[in-house]
């Protein structure tokens, strides 16, 4: 007695439809029991050499319309469409994966002529070197972005002390420390050589107590 081969299915999709195969040869269309539910398909069929076929994907990798889907049962197979709610959705699989139900995300499209920036710093995006001086200079000069005594030179430390480099750094404390907060410099190599001396405004005299 020759064993029947195991039944097997296959499936494939377009835009609108995912058709699924299932091989068995002379099935009784009496015989077959398909259950369509929104996102869930239940396949019983009785096969002529005894037993049965199951097949049960719940949940199905995304939403169909029971109503406009069905199945038509032909000598070699029962060929089952299942009607996609949402259109032009590609499916990668025919179940969702283990505790996911949502509907599959649309296909991207990779032949696009913008490539993507690179992950990877490139030569034109370095930025030039940044002049301290001149942005401390702009920005005291600034009208519209002076505010006034001790929190205008609280901004304007904050925003140039933020980004600057260590050295920058040193020369700045240094320079707004040892000047009674009446110097503000980024330039080390001059602050460095010695002490920095308080600047008074133009008009004033420092006095010392």
């Amino acid at each position: 007695m020759v064993t029947p081969p195991p039944t097997r299915h296959e499936w494939y999709q377009n835009d609108t439809r995912v058709y699924i195969s299932i091989f068995a040869k002379k099935v009784s269309a009496d015989a077959v029991e398909v259950t369509f539910e929104p996102q869930a398909l239940s396949v019983c069929l009785a096969l002529p050499a005894g037993g049965n076929y199951v097949l049960d994907l719940d949940p199905l990798a995304g939403e169909i319309d029971p109503t406009a889907s069905g199945y038509e049962v032909l000598s070699t197979k029962v060929e089952i469409y299942l009607q996609k709610k949402l259109t032009g959705i590609q499916w990668t699989s025919l179940e969702a994966p283990e505790g996911n139900t949502s509907a599959p995300a649309p296909a991207m499209n990779t032949s696009s002529n913008n490539p993507a920036p690179p992950a990877y710093p490139s030569s034109a995006a370095r930025k030039a070197p940044v002049n301290w001086d001149r942005l401390a200079r702009e920005a005291e000069q600034d009208p519209e972005n002076k505010a006034e005594g001790d929190q205008a030179l609280n901004e304007l430390f904050q925003t140039i002390y933020k980004d600057a480099s260590d050295e920058t750094k040193r020369a700045m404390m240094k320079s707004y420390v040892e000047s009674n907060g009446t110097c503000l410099s980024t330039d080390w190599e001059k602050v460095g050589q010695g002490t920095v001396e308080t600047q008074p405004p133009e008009g004033m005299t420092a006095k010392k107590y």
